[in-house]
């Protein structure tokens, strides 16, 4: 790469045919350190050439090492911000959400890049982009992430698993950005939600930011999802109601009392985790 940077301008040509260049085996390594030396070299244009035409495959293979490039090559250019970049980047994400493409936007700060990031939500490799992005842009997206809280897609009875991870990551921000004084009926009826970690995130909010909720209730439906098939959403209740046992311990110990089988195991472990001394 040295020896790349000492040609100075005489690489750049090289370097942005090299780019393009295919690769039926997707290894993107080399194509990634070429884009660390165009940046070097200040090759703004270059960079933004392949960000407006990158290489289309139809092999799947090919296309993720194509992917990753692209996405090295939205982050490169977060060396020169500005509007021409930000419009590229949004439109580049409207064709293909890229882990790269999520986080140079989120950068930016900038509300018309809302709708890419609630999309991105949902997807598993650019969502700590997208959560980036919304903390960024703060206390001004509370009222979207609660819509977004709200709105299973396509239905309730019929939702998506990838509108499931939007919510719940959804749940989270609007907990983390949003100041409290949410009236403890409106947010009762998001833990009775269909998605158990949906239901799970409102509980936790319940307890620990609304003085006013009704911890009997909240009991009763942390104890409810206690029940869930996810094993480690158990564990996440059980310490939940643990770390609230004061408020909650009522509820689990009158519970225990009909309780068996592995309901009754969970109850017993919330009761051991709430007596066990502070590390």
């Amino acid at each position: 790469m040295q020896d790349l940077i000492a040609c100075g301008r005489a690489a750049i040509g090289p370097l942005r045919a090299f780019l393009s260049e295919r690769d039926p085996s997707g290894i993107f390594l080399p194509r990634c350190q070429a884009v660390e030396v165009l940046t070097t070299l200040g090759a703004r244009e270059e960079l933004l050439d392949y960000l407006a035409h990158p290489p289309e495959e139809p092999d799947p293979v090919e296309q993720a090492g194509i992917d990753v490039v692209t996405s090295a090559v939205a982050r490169a250019l977060m060396e020169w911000p500005d509007d021409e970049l930000f419009a590229l980047l949004l439109q580049t994400a409207r064709h293909k959400l890229l882990p790269g493409v999520v986080d140079a936007l989120a950068q930016f700060g900038r509300e018309e890049a809302l709708p890419v990031l609630t999309a991105a939500l949902a997807e598993d490799f650019c969502r700590a982009a997208a959560e980036s992005g919304f903390r960024r842009l703060g206390d001004k997206t509370c009222a979207h992430l609660w819509q977004l809280a709200r709105s299973p897609v396509p239905s309730v009875d019929r939702e998506t698993e990838m509108s499931r991870r939007r919510r719940r990551s959804a749940v989270r921000l609007w907990g983390e950005l949003c100041p409290c004084g949410e009236p403890w009926d409106i947010l009762w009826p998001l833990t009775q939600d269909a998605d158990d970690h949906v239901a799970f995130l409102a509980c936790s909010l319940c307890l620990e930011r609304v003085a006013a909720c009704d911890a009997e209730q909240v009991s009763r439906r942390l104890v409810e999802l206690l029940q869930s098939s996810d094993w480690l959403l158990r564990v996440e209740v059980e310490d939940l109601l643990a770390k609230h046992f004061a408020r909650c311990g009522a509820v689990v110990e009158g519970a225990l009392e009909t309780a068996s089988g592995t309901a009754a195991m969970a109850l017993r472990c919330v009761i051991r985790k709430a007596s066990a001394p502070n590390p």
